[in-house]
């Protein structure tokens, strides 16, 4: 299979992993999940593959290891990460360097749209491939597809009777703890604080839920954290954001579909008006 082939079938599996499993979750549970997608389509690959360094004629064990090689030959590169720094492109650039391989695919998980978080490197390939070092793979062969992980967030506003009143109470618990506080504090302050003010309430709650990962049937070693889930019904997501993305309100959305849960609360305290950071996440389940 040629390298651009290839990589149009990495990205299929890679958007499969994405549609199922949605943004936030911890890198080794998208490197095993795609590891698995890429097995069930028949793509030869091999997680953690070691990459010798040579200095001078000397080859040195470094400890240095590839997340996946496909076929041997197109380097994967996986992160979770808030947005791509320059680092991990060197990083990627430099694992083609050394072990002589002419493609690569950094994949950006943490994204609302996987095609937002796929680049593409290339060292002295032929076949017509773009001279350029690395760049941003086309729309159109990302070609994500529709989803629920990958929708707007905020569709629908109506839940059930016995949800609506859980949801008011974290809304107004969430407004009197930025009023004592105020913006600028660490995430961590606003949700102890916030969980403080649901236990004076007695509003029951769970702190920190483990939330079980799997992909098409198996279950990956790797499990997301729910920060509240209030009543065994709303999960609350506090945050102090510079400013709230698409991909933070897909976070919540991905932990209501793999939760079984309909309501999220995205709060993000880390401004002047609370009711400018709330946004409603509702994942209406599909017959």
């Amino acid at each position: 299979m040629k390298p651009n082939e290839l990589t149009r079938e990495i990205i299929g599996a890679a958007i499969e992993v994405h549609r199922e499993l949605g943004p936030g979750k911890p890198e080794g549970a998208y490197e095993t999940a795609l590891a698995c997608e890429l097995l069930l389509r028949d793509i030869p690959h091999r997680k953690q593959k070691p990459v010798p360094v040579v200095y001078k004629g000397i080859k040195l064990e470094c400890g240095y290891r590839i997340d996946v090689l496909v076929d041997n030959a197109v380097v994967l590169e996986l992160k979770a990460v808030e947005a791509i720094a320059p680092v991990h492109r060197a990083q990627t650039l430099t694992y083609l360097r050394i072990g002589g391989w002419k493609v690569a695919l950094l994949l950006n998980f943490n994204v609302a749209l996987l095609k937002e978080g796929i680049e593409r490197f290339v060292l002295g390939l032929e076949e017509g491939e773009p001279t350029a070092a690395w760049g941003r793979m086309p729309q159109a062969t990302a070609r994500p597809a529709a989803d629920p992980a990958q929708e707007p967030p905020c569709g629908a506003n109506t839940v059930d009777p016995e949800t609506e009143p859980l949801a008011r109470e974290v809304v107004s618990s969430a407004i009197e703890v930025h009023r004592a506080l105020g913006p600028g504090l660490l995430r961590s302050a606003y949700e102890a604080c916030l969980c403080h003010e649901l236990h004076l309430r007695g509003v029951p709650f769970e702190h920190g839920r483990p939330l079980a990962l799997h992909y098409k049937g198996a279950l990956l070693n790797e499990s997301d954290e729910v920060n509240l889930l209030v009543g065994g019904r709303v999960v609350a997501a506090p945050r102090a954001l510079p400013e709230i993305k698409t991909v933070h309100e897909a976070q919540v959305l991905s932990q209501l579909r793999l939760g079984g849960w309909e309501l999220g609360l995205l709060i993000d305290f880390n401004g002047v008006l609370l009711a400018d950071g709330i946004r409603r996440v509702v994942y209406s389940r599909r017959k």
